[in-house]
């Protein structure tokens, strides 16, 4: 495990200001877990006894309605840290995190973790950044996905930010269309209706379950200004 959490530590938004010392220290701590596709990590409601950080694969983030639905939050790829509130706070958790397609993680017990904490001061300055970050994120999501009521621009926005860049360069996103639904609070058909015009316009590819940006800018466009994708 540890020269696998090495790997993957020396990227890590949270890790990324440890020295190689610090780094050695972190990697003792880490167990290696692996989870099949659609596997739960924790679920909304658990308590909140560890940190997580992605070593392969996807973790997806969801939380429940009032209305018992299912609304995604999030979509994290190899080098990110999931699971970082709770493991702080120690409260229960606000959110389930599932692997989606498979995943292998790292797992460090709160304890230890908040020992390190203690221990290294650079982790401190890591936690500030990680939070000011998704302080960031939380601010564009409310200003995207709530403000913005046009639902291309909206469903646009949310393919850019979640996409990641593969090996070619190119933006791709493991995700059905289903899941995608749920990031933009519509249905599954309204998904689809779009993803296949921007697909005839050389937009994106798809396949059951991959998206694949061809053209970020057209995107950008339509995330920008509303009908754009139409």
């Amino acid at each position: 495990m540890k020269s696998a959490a090495r790997t993957v530590f020396q990227n890590n938004e949270l890790l990324r200001h440890l020295d190689s010392v610090g780094l050695d220290r972190v990697a003792q701590l880490a167990a290696r877990r692996s989870y099949d596709q659609g596997a739960t990590i924790f679920a909304e409601g658990d308590p909140a006894d560890a940190i997580y950080g992605v070593i392969s694969g996807q973790v997806q983030i969801s939380a429940r309605t009032s209305s018992n639905g299912e609304i995604l939050l999030d979509a994290y790829g190899s080098g990110r840290i999931f699971g970082l509130v709770g493991g702080i706070d120690g409260l229960l958790r606000c959110a389930t995190a599932r692997a989606a397609p498979a995943a292998e993680v790292f797992v460090i017990c709160r304890d230890q973790f908040l020992r390190l904490v203690a221990a290294e001061p650079l982790l401190s300055l890591g936690l500030l950044a990680v939070f000011c970050q998704r302080q960031r994120d939380v601010t564009r999501l409310i200003v995207g996905e709530y403000a913005q009521r046009d639902i291309p621009a909206r469903l646009a926005h949310r393919v850019l930010e979640l996409t990641g860049v593969d090996p070619t360069g190119r933006s791709c996103l493991d995700i059905t269309q289903a899941e995608l639904a749920k990031f933009v609070f519509v249905s599954r058909q309204v998904v689809n209706h779009y993803l296949s015009d921007w697909h005839s316009r050389g937009w994106v590819s798809t396949s059951p379950r991959r998206l694949r940006v061809t053209d970020r800018q057209a995107l950008l466009a339509v995330a920008s200004s509303a009908g754009t994708g139409i």
